[in-house]
């Protein structure tokens, strides 16, 4: 059986992950203040920030309430390095994924549409330098 508590392993799976309290809360959606209440056993996270903090730091939601070994997580991924990310795309990767999901795909829409209008810009930019090149 497992002894750690919850606030323990949720601390020790953040510095895993290589996260510290304020990428965690960030990532999670919750405030900072939460997360030390959660690592310091004051009180547990429950429902959907449950689930996005399983989420962030990459086990399941039974693990971090009450350490099942069955549960036990596979090492974390670094992001950054496993896809050669730099620390701002991590840290993008990191947010989006602790989106719902039907965030998660208002969020692409929303980045589709800036890259389309950017492109836009840019080759009206292009033609108008054409043209002005030509006269």
């Amino acid at each position: 059986m497992n002894e750690k508590t919850l606030g323990q392993r949720i601390r020790e799976r953040r510095k895993q992950v290589g996260l510290s309290q304020n990428d965690l809360s960030k990532a999670a959606g919750v405030s900072g203040s939460s997360i030390s209440l959660w690592e310091s056993d004051h009180t547990a996270p429950r429902g959907q920030n449950l689930h996005r903090l399983a989420e962030v730091l990459q086990c399941s939601p039974t693990w971090i309430l009450f350490g099942d070994e069955d549960k036990t997580p596979d090492p974390p991924v670094a992001l950054n390095s496993a896809l050669d990310l730099s620390e701002d795309e991590s840290e993008m990767l990191r947010l989006y994924r602790a989106l719902p999901k039907s965030e998660q795909q208002a969020q692409i829409s929303e980045l589709r549409a800036r890259v389309e209008n950017f492109n836009r810009l840019f080759t009206e930019l292009l033609e108008a330098r054409k043209r002005n090149k030509h006269q």
